[in-house]
């Protein structure tokens, strides 16, 4: 059938389009439920879904690959974190909380460590010892970039310090004893947060990485890729308990409860880094990294991210970071970045300011809410303000590096 392709891809966006209707997320009140409005977004969203997909397997039948689009993607992704972690709808409305918190910037995690995955299995192939180049680099990033949020840390902790000695123990050990117990646990502190949680909140990223390549490099000596991604997956299925802990049965809540009364979260390489990693590095693997009706599957995957965030909002979390939706949306979206269409040449180098808007976004924030104290009753201001410092201080850094290296 000549039109078999775009029959299918109407086929699915009307089913998606029926179904939020029948879930009445388009009502008649709203005005979307009419049956000339249902058939203009039917028309509308099936003629850009046909025109991306046809884009794409055109680029896919000629070999031609932008990978430049995925620096777009991590750009993108960089700003959406920095919105993550502001939060800067959770007392303005609820509905922009849940798209933001828990849908669109559940990816853009994901979505870094593929394409860190993938480019070093490219890599690779140039040079067989590229992974241990790579850790090499990012090591003195991580611990250059931990020595100077130390300080934030320290001011972030400061308010709460009684709260702490009421935690060790309270005013019946001694100052002595204290003194004791901070010199003997302080080597096993600094061990445990610099390769697990990071010294600050997003700096947990590079020990994720840097162990998942370890682990990685270490594991294809001996055995095949796609066992481990197996592996990868279940220890993900547990990460996700932090997710859906809710909705577990109670022995199971019994069981991964002593995990998280010692561990506190599953957002670290062996519960989460790794699986992505490692998907990142197996679609490199294969000869063509491409999917039929690959755009039609992201939005469906979408959709199913939403769904599932919808479901889980009411529900009992331990925290948000691993939603299992996330793996399509992340794997379709990395194909389509990748073959998209993008003959721009632009000179901004969005790959460099993506990796310092997540290096320095954190410090901003803590900065800009010291300085001002009800922003959070602004939240585009909020936004706005953050993200214009953020800029700054990136090129700031980045014009720096190129008179001076360091």
């Amino acid at each position: 059938m000549k039109y078999k392709k775009e029959l299918i891809i109407t086929f699915f966006i009307a089913i998606l389009i029926l179904f939020l209707k029948y879930i009445n997320v388009f009502q008649i009140e709203n005005g979307l439920a009419k049956p000339s409005v249902l058939f203009l977004m039917v028309v509308i969203f099936s003629f850009f879904t046909i025109k991306i997909q046809r884009n794409i397997d055109i680029n896919f039948k000629t070999h031609q690959l932008y990978y430049q689009n995925l620096n777009i993607l991590k750009y993108i992704s960089s700003i959406l974190i920095i919105i993550l972690h502001l939060r800067p709808f959770a007392h303005f409305s609820n509905e922009l909380d849940l798209a933001f918190n828990n849908i669109v910037t559940r990816i853009c995690v994901p979505i870094f460590f593929v394409i860190t995955g993938y480019f070093v299995a490219k890599k690779e192939k140039e040079n067989p010892c590229y992974i241990d180049l790579y850790i090499k680099k990012t090591i003195p990033l991580y611990l250059f970039w931990s020595l100077m949020y130390v300080p934030v840390m320290i001011a972030s902790i400061v308010p709460y310090l009684s709260q702490i000695n009421d935690y060790l123990g309270g005013p019946h050990i001694s100052m002595l004893w204290s003194v004791v117990l901070i010199v003997l646990l302080l080597p096993i502190v600094v061990i445990v947060v610099l390769c697990y949680s990071g010294v600050y909140y997003h700096l947990w990223y590079f020990p994720a990485i840097i162990l998942s390549l370890i682990v990685l490099k270490k594991w294809k000596k001996k055995f095949n890729i796609h066992s481990l991604l197996l592996i990868s997956f279940l220890l993900l299925l547990f990460g996700a308990t932090e997710t859906y802990y809710g909705v577990l049965p109670i022995s199971i809540k019994e069981v991964v409860s002593h995990y998280y009364h010692i561990f506190f979260t599953t957002r670290n390489f062996l519960f989460f880094g790794l699986f992505y990693v490692v998907l990142g590095y197996k679609i490199s693997l294969k000869e063509h990294a491409y999917s039929n009706y690959c755009f039609l599957k992201l939005i469906i995957s979408f959709f199913f991210l939403i769904f599932e965030a919808i479901l889980l909002h009411d529900t009992k979390r331990l925290d948000s970071n691993i939603l299992l939706s996330c793996i399509p949306v992340t794997y379709y979206l990395f194909v389509c970045t990748i073959y998209i269409q993008n003959k721009s040449h632009l000179s901004f180098s969005f790959g460099q300011y993506s990796k310092y808007y997540y290096l320095i976004h954190p410090m901003v924030i803590f900065g800009v809410s010291l300085q001002f104290k009800r922003i959070y009753n602004q939240p585009f201001l909020y936004i706005i303000i953050v993200l214009l410092i953020t800029h700054m201080i990136s090129k700031m850094i980045i014009e720096l590096k190129k008179h001076v290296f360091w």
